[in-house]
């Protein structure tokens, strides 16, 4: 039995709600509501980029947009329902979003051909269990490392929300850090002195407690909400007819590498938090799930998506481990897809005080990193410090660099070259099983 395969670092009585439990309907919708609320304006991000990168139309964009919020809940309850069946956010993937970065010239049509074979390909690797093979690769420094890096590499994004950076305040607002301060104080008090059913809305109360604060100080902008329309479809639903270029191909089969490397983290990250029985069979699984979301990706004509490795730190907040969450919320996407009066209302959410509540989450998770460590009641050796600091250091330092910097790196290297984690997680298990390798 190789360390992955430990038991969980949260003990099975401090969680609510076990993996494979089912709340009450009330419940469910409460905490399908919470994930919703603090993941779809990382969604909405990522969505506004792409759409940036292949210089989309007004129209087009609030179209594409829907789309992702398709793709999103069915991936979501595809995953959830028979896929990995963890409770794991899935959304698109920032290293099919630099594919398209240095592929967009090529058209939208080429990009959704690139995703359609890497997409099939990641989908045959797990209907057929090939993947479940790296299963032994997983230690305990490994896991340890992943957790750690998902914290460190995703605070760089943090620091812009949480200072109130803006075009028009493009250096930033004390208050505005303050505030986000006061709100990650606030969560985090909130998760500690409530009990039972309302200490796992301790994230929702966060958001709640923030949007109060700005309300007070008329920093809550209502326009959103009064200029948008009730109902839309998009308007295409269907992305161009996809054109297959053996270029565009080679660099997303890259791409997908790097996507395998990250998909596997969030689901030893999460196991560690929920319990990794079955661990080979939810790899396999997920790993499908994970290609049939690319190829439904391009024959939209939207970015790929993968589960978010942010989400171990929101179970670790909320003490809720049902993935029965995670459906409901996919359900709630595809809804909201076609009710744009309801996404306004959650477009009303200050940034800051959904990223002070994220913060909270990133700590949660540095500290279940810390613990994996721990947990062997092994000392540390030399050896170890290496191989845990050298990938968490390097990692983070990518994760920092100007975007000046990372388009000087080769497009076919920066789905690895230019992500923090990935690159991260490349280098703790080179470290761990070939050039440090335990004699």
């Amino acid at each position: 039995m190789t360390d992955s395969n430990q038991a969980a670092i949260l003990p099975a009585d401090l969680l609510l709600y076990q993996v494979d439990d089912r709340p009450p309907l009330g419940r469910l919708l409460i905490y399908g509501l919470q994930w919703l609320v603090l993941f779809l304006p990382l969604i909405t991000v990522s969505t506004v980029m792409a759409a940036e990168l292949l210089g989309m139309s007004l129209p087009a964009r609030v179209a594409f947009f829907q789309r992702v919020m398709i793709v999103s809940g069915v991936v979501m309850i595809i995953q959830t329902l028979w896929g990995h069946r963890y409770p794991l956010m899935d959304g698109p993937s920032t290293v099919i979003l630099l594919c398209f970065g240095t592929l967009s010239t090529h058209g939208l049509a080429a990009l959704e051909g690139g995703m359609l074979a890497g997409g099939g390909l990641l989908a045959v690797c797990g209907f057929f269990g090939w993947i479940r093979k790296l299963n032994h690769l997983f230690t305990d420094n490994v896991i340890g490392v992943i957790l750690l890096l998902i914290a460190f590499t995703l605070l760089p994004f943090m620091v812009p929300v949480l200072t109130g950076q803006t075009p028009q305040t493009p250096q930033g607002d004390p208050v505005i850090f303050g505030l986000s301060v006061t709100v990650i104080f606030g969560t985090a008090v909130f998760s500690y002195w409530l009990k039972g059913f309302w200490a796992s809305l301790s994230l929702l109360w966060g958001i709640i407690f923030g949007c109060l604060i700005f309300g007070l100080l008329g920093r809550l902008d209502l326009s959103k909400f009064l200029a948008t329309a009730w109902f839309s479809s998009p308007d295409p639903f269907w992305g161009p007819r996809p054109v297959f270029s053996l270029p565009v191909i080679a660099s997303f089969l890259l791409a997908y590498l790097a996507l395998v490397v990250n998909q596997l983290g969030s689901l030893y990250a999460i196991g560690q938090v929920v319990g990794n029985g079955d661990m080979e069979r939810r790899i396999d699984r997920g790993m499908a799930g994970c290609g049939v979301g690319s190829i439904l990706a391009g024959l939209l004509g939207v970015t790929g998506t993968v589960s978010y490795s942010l989400s171990p730190g929101i179970v670790l907040m909320t003490r809720v481990g049902t993935r029965y969450a995670l459906t409901v919320c996919g359900v709630m996407f595809i809804i909201l897809a076609f009710t744009q009066k309801l996404t306004a209302v959650l477009a009303i959410i200050p940034a800051p005080v959904v990223g002070a509540v994220l913060v909270t989450g990133l700590a949660a998770q540095m500290g279940a990193g810390i613990s994996i460590f721990a947990r062997s009641g092994r000392a540390f050796t030399p050896r170890d410090y290496m191989v845990t600091g050298i990938p968490v250091i390097l990692g983070t330092l990518v994760s920092i660099f100007s975007k000046e910097f990372l388009t000087k790196i080769p497009a076919y290297l920066s789905p690895i070259m230019g992500n923090g984690l990935i690159l991260g997680i490349i280098f703790v298990l080179l470290l761990e099983h070939v050039f440090m390798r335990r004699r």
